[in-house]
């Protein structure tokens, strides 16, 4: 069996413009999802005996659940201010950055740096019920 990769203490940054994410949140992060699709289009022509496909335009999203947070007296973020400024540069077109390694320390070839130009296309205000850890799931979209 090969080496797992657990996922232990990733670095998860925001950032409120194009050029840096210095906004750590990896502290409220208890999930996060990158994904990424491509359009597919089949291009098989008169006298193929198999499709031919090709891959279009791609997409991605990233989906984070954070623990709500209205301060930053605990040494963390405040999620509920960050998303209402995510929120607001995302409504009048602007876009910002997201930073994303596998571990919460300086980028190399074996903790690799994923980073994306993004809006964010959902916020759930919170989300539990009683007893319940408040969650904030936000979802970013490719943007450039």
């Amino acid at each position: 069996m090969g080496n797992a990769q657990i996922l232990t203490n990733a670095l998860v940054a925001l950032g409120t413009g194009s050029a840096s994410a210095d906004r750590d949140i990896s502290n409220r992060c208890t999930k996060i999802t990158w994904n990424e699709e491509f359009d597919e289009h089949d291009v098989t022509v008169m006298g193929s005996t198999t499709r031919v496909r090709a891959i279009g335009l791609g997409q991605s999203s990233i989906d984070v659940e954070v623990l709500q947070s209205y301060t930053t007296t605990d040494g963390g973020e405040n999620i509920d201010q960050i998303a209402d400024t995510l929120r607001d540069i995302s409504a009048t077109g602007g876009k910002f950055l997201v930073r994303v390694r596998k571990t919460n320390a300086g980028r190399s070839t074996t903790n690799p740096e994923y980073s994306m130009l993004c809006v964010m296309s959902k916020r759930t205000i919170f989300d539990g019920s009683i007893g319940d850890v408040l969650m904030n799931p936000l979802t970013f979209l490719s943007a450039g």
